[in-house]
Protein backbone atom coordinates (compact mmCIF):
# COMPACT_ATOMS: atom_id res chain seq x y z
CA UNK A 1 0.00 0.00 0.00
CA UNK A 2 2.77 2.23 0.70
CA UNK A 3 4.31 2.14 -2.76
CA UNK A 4 0.90 2.43 -4.32
CA UNK A 5 0.71 5.87 -2.34
CA UNK A 6 4.34 6.86 -2.99
CA UNK A 7 3.57 6.06 -6.80
CA UNK A 8 0.39 8.40 -6.60
CA UNK A 9 2.88 11.33 -5.13
CA UNK A 10 0.53 10.96 -2.00
CA UNK A 11 3.53 11.61 0.67
CA UNK A 12 5.33 14.27 -1.08
CA UNK A 13 6.01 16.96 1.90
CA UNK A 14 3.98 19.61 1.43
CA UNK A 15 5.26 22.95 -0.25
CA UNK A 16 3.79 25.17 2.56
CA UNK A 17 6.17 23.40 4.94
CA UNK A 18 8.85 24.39 2.71
CA UNK A 19 7.87 27.97 2.65
CA UNK A 20 7.20 28.50 6.37
CA UNK A 21 11.02 26.96 6.91
CA UNK A 22 12.20 29.80 4.54
CA UNK A 23 10.37 32.34 6.42
CA UNK A 24 11.39 31.54 9.80
CA UNK A 25 14.87 31.25 8.47
CA UNK A 26 14.37 34.91 7.27
CA UNK A 27 12.90 35.95 10.13
CA UNK A 28 15.31 34.58 12.55
CA UNK A 29 18.19 36.14 10.47
CA UNK A 30 16.72 38.81 10.93
CA UNK A 31 16.15 39.04 14.65
CA UNK A 32 19.94 38.28 14.96
CA UNK A 33 20.94 41.24 13.26
CA UNK A 34 18.70 43.10 14.69
CA UNK A 35 16.35 44.26 12.09
CA UNK A 36 13.75 43.39 14.95
CA UNK A 37 14.11 44.53 18.31
CA UNK A 38 13.96 42.58 21.60
CA UNK A 39 9.87 42.89 22.56
CA UNK A 40 9.01 44.27 19.12
CA UNK A 41 5.85 43.04 17.87
CA UNK A 42 6.09 40.60 15.13
CA UNK A 43 2.57 41.80 13.45
CA UNK A 44 1.81 38.36 10.94
CA UNK A 45 0.15 40.29 7.77
CA UNK A 46 2.70 43.28 7.80
CA UNK A 47 5.14 40.45 7.38
CA UNK A 48 2.67 38.26 4.76
CA UNK A 49 2.85 41.59 2.55
CA UNK A 50 6.13 42.15 3.23
CA UNK A 51 7.36 38.72 2.05
CA UNK A 52 3.98 38.33 -0.74
CA UNK A 53 2.55 35.73 0.99
CA UNK A 54 -0.19 34.57 3.06
CA UNK A 55 -0.13 34.41 6.60
CA UNK A 56 -0.29 30.51 7.21
CA UNK A 57 3.21 30.13 6.52
CA UNK A 58 4.40 33.08 8.36
CA UNK A 59 1.89 32.19 11.25
CA UNK A 60 4.23 28.68 10.98
CA UNK A 61 7.18 30.47 10.45
CA UNK A 62 6.48 31.78 13.80
CA UNK A 63 5.91 28.60 15.92
CA UNK A 64 9.15 27.81 14.43
CA UNK A 65 10.80 30.67 16.27
CA UNK A 66 8.74 30.53 19.47
CA UNK A 67 10.32 26.65 19.87
CA UNK A 68 13.54 28.07 19.14
CA UNK A 69 12.99 30.28 21.49
CA UNK A 70 13.33 33.62 19.70
CA UNK A 71 10.42 34.95 20.02
CA UNK A 72 7.40 34.38 22.48
CA UNK A 73 3.92 35.00 22.27
CA UNK A 74 1.62 36.91 24.54
CA UNK A 75 -1.93 36.16 25.15
CA UNK A 76 -4.36 38.64 23.19
CA UNK A 77 -1.30 40.63 22.13
CA UNK A 78 0.16 38.26 19.39
CA UNK A 79 4.60 37.06 19.00
CA UNK A 80 7.16 39.60 20.14
CA UNK A 81 10.91 39.06 19.63
CA UNK A 82 12.41 37.40 22.95
CA UNK A 83 14.06 39.51 25.31
CA UNK A 84 16.59 38.02 27.37
CA UNK A 85 17.44 38.84 30.87
CA UNK A 86 20.28 38.09 33.19
CA UNK A 87 18.47 34.89 33.97
CA UNK A 88 17.82 34.01 30.58
CA UNK A 89 21.65 33.88 29.65
CA UNK A 90 22.13 32.22 32.51
CA UNK A 91 19.96 29.40 31.73
CA UNK A 92 21.12 29.57 28.13
CA UNK A 93 25.11 29.00 29.71
CA UNK A 94 24.82 26.71 31.53
CA UNK A 95 22.26 23.95 29.84
CA UNK A 96 25.15 25.04 26.73
CA UNK A 97 27.92 23.71 29.07
CA UNK A 98 26.09 20.67 30.39
CA UNK A 99 25.33 19.47 26.79
CA UNK A 100 28.65 20.37 25.35
CA UNK A 101 29.96 18.66 28.36
CA UNK A 102 27.81 15.28 27.80
CA UNK A 103 29.27 15.74 24.09
CA UNK A 104 32.79 15.73 24.79
CA UNK A 105 32.72 12.70 26.81
CA UNK A 106 31.14 11.08 23.84
CA UNK A 107 33.15 12.64 21.53
CA UNK A 108 36.63 11.58 23.10
CA UNK A 109 34.72 7.76 23.16
CA UNK A 110 33.57 7.56 19.59
CA UNK A 111 35.52 10.45 17.25
CA UNK A 112 38.06 9.49 14.42
CA UNK A 113 41.18 11.09 13.75
CA UNK A 114 39.55 12.47 10.80
CA UNK A 115 36.51 14.31 12.61
CA UNK A 116 39.17 15.71 15.06
CA UNK A 117 40.65 17.25 11.84
CA UNK A 118 37.03 18.92 10.92
CA UNK A 119 37.29 20.85 14.15
CA UNK A 120 40.89 21.28 13.94
CA UNK A 121 40.11 23.05 10.40
CA UNK A 122 37.34 25.59 11.99
CA UNK A 123 40.04 26.70 14.15
CA UNK A 124 42.04 27.61 11.11
CA UNK A 125 39.50 29.46 9.66
CA UNK A 126 38.94 31.23 13.03
CA UNK A 127 43.10 32.19 12.52
CA UNK A 128 42.57 33.44 9.37
CA UNK A 129 39.58 35.66 10.05
CA UNK A 130 41.04 37.24 13.14
CA UNK A 131 43.72 38.40 10.52
CA UNK A 132 41.50 40.75 9.08
CA UNK A 133 40.65 44.06 9.66
CA UNK A 134 38.04 45.07 10.76
CA UNK A 135 37.17 41.29 12.23
CA UNK A 136 33.68 40.00 10.32
CA UNK A 137 32.21 39.34 13.88
CA UNK A 138 28.99 37.86 11.89
CA UNK A 139 31.02 35.37 10.32
CA UNK A 140 33.14 34.68 13.30
CA UNK A 141 30.11 34.11 15.40
CA UNK A 142 29.25 31.49 12.42
CA UNK A 143 32.29 29.35 12.14
CA UNK A 144 32.11 29.45 16.37
CA UNK A 145 28.81 27.78 16.47
CA UNK A 146 30.01 25.65 13.38
CA UNK A 147 32.49 23.76 15.79
CA UNK A 148 30.26 23.75 18.97
CA UNK A 149 27.71 21.99 16.47
CA UNK A 150 30.15 19.61 15.13
CA UNK A 151 31.35 18.62 18.21
CA UNK A 152 27.88 17.54 19.07
CA UNK A 153 27.33 15.99 16.04
CA UNK A 154 30.95 14.20 16.70
CA UNK A 155 29.70 12.81 19.97
CA UNK A 156 27.16 10.62 17.96
CA UNK A 157 24.50 11.84 20.90
CA UNK A 158 21.28 12.36 19.02
CA UNK A 159 19.44 13.63 21.96
CA UNK A 160 22.71 16.18 22.69
CA UNK A 161 22.81 17.09 19.23
CA UNK A 162 18.84 18.12 19.03
CA UNK A 163 18.90 20.05 22.43
CA UNK A 164 21.95 21.95 21.12
CA UNK A 165 20.52 22.46 17.93
CA UNK A 166 16.89 23.65 19.36
CA UNK A 167 19.26 26.23 21.48
CA UNK A 168 21.42 27.90 18.84
CA UNK A 169 19.17 30.37 17.78
CA UNK A 170 19.36 31.62 21.45
CA UNK A 171 23.22 30.69 21.72
CA UNK A 172 24.02 32.22 18.65
CA UNK A 173 22.39 35.71 19.84
CA UNK A 174 24.63 35.52 22.62
CA UNK A 175 28.25 34.63 21.00
CA UNK A 176 27.54 37.68 18.25
CA UNK A 177 26.44 40.06 20.94
CA UNK A 178 29.50 39.08 22.89
CA UNK A 179 31.83 39.54 19.54
CA UNK A 180 29.75 42.93 19.11
CA UNK A 181 30.85 44.20 22.50
CA UNK A 182 34.29 42.64 22.76
CA UNK A 183 35.71 42.62 18.65
CA UNK A 184 39.33 41.56 20.15
CA UNK A 185 37.79 38.28 22.42
CA UNK A 186 38.24 36.20 18.88
CA UNK A 187 42.03 36.75 18.40
CA UNK A 188 42.72 37.22 22.10
CA UNK A 189 41.36 34.29 23.90
CA UNK A 190 38.50 32.29 21.58
CA UNK A 191 40.54 30.94 19.09
CA UNK A 192 42.91 29.26 22.17
CA UNK A 193 39.97 27.69 24.16
CA UNK A 194 39.39 26.14 20.94
CA UNK A 195 42.42 24.90 20.46
CA UNK A 196 42.72 23.80 23.70
CA UNK A 197 39.73 21.71 23.42
CA UNK A 198 40.71 19.90 20.17
CA UNK A 199 44.56 19.19 21.65
CA UNK A 200 42.35 17.38 24.72
CA UNK A 201 39.81 15.33 22.02
CA UNK A 202 43.37 14.34 20.50
CA UNK A 203 44.49 13.43 23.47
CA UNK A 204 41.40 11.76 24.79
CA UNK A 205 41.74 13.27 27.74
CA UNK A 206 38.65 13.90 29.18
CA UNK A 207 39.15 15.88 32.26
CA UNK A 208 41.20 18.28 30.21
CA UNK A 209 38.55 18.94 27.46
CA UNK A 210 35.48 20.10 30.08
CA UNK A 211 37.91 22.04 31.76
CA UNK A 212 39.13 23.72 28.88
CA UNK A 213 34.93 24.03 28.25
CA UNK A 214 34.22 25.09 31.57
CA UNK A 215 36.98 28.07 31.34
CA UNK A 216 35.13 29.29 28.11
CA UNK A 217 32.11 28.73 29.18
CA UNK A 218 32.81 30.86 32.92
CA UNK A 219 34.42 33.88 31.31
CA UNK A 220 31.93 34.18 28.72
CA UNK A 221 29.07 34.16 31.75
CA UNK A 222 31.17 36.60 33.79
CA UNK A 223 30.93 39.28 30.60
CA UNK A 224 27.40 39.04 30.14
CA UNK A 225 27.39 39.59 34.44
CA UNK A 226 29.58 43.03 33.75
CA UNK A 227 27.73 44.31 30.95
CA UNK A 228 24.42 43.82 33.30
CA UNK A 229 25.50 45.68 36.06
CA UNK A 230 27.02 48.20 33.96
CA UNK A 231 23.40 48.59 32.33
CA UNK A 232 21.88 49.20 35.81
CA UNK A 233 19.93 45.93 35.67
CA UNK A 234 18.67 46.06 32.51
CA UNK A 235 18.21 42.96 29.83
CA UNK A 236 21.26 43.07 27.53
CA UNK A 237 18.72 41.64 24.28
Amino acid sequence: MLNSAEGNGLLTAPSQRTLSDYIADQLRQAILADQFKPNQRMVEQEIAESMQTSRGPVRDALKILENEGLVVRQPHRGAFVAELNLEDFIEIYTLREALESLALRYAIKRASAKQIESLEELVHTMIEISKRDPVDQVEATDVDLKFHQTLCEMSGHRRVLSAWESLSGQIRIVVLRHRLVNPDDLRERSITWHERIVEALRERNTEKAIDELHVHMAASMEWVTELVKERGGENVM
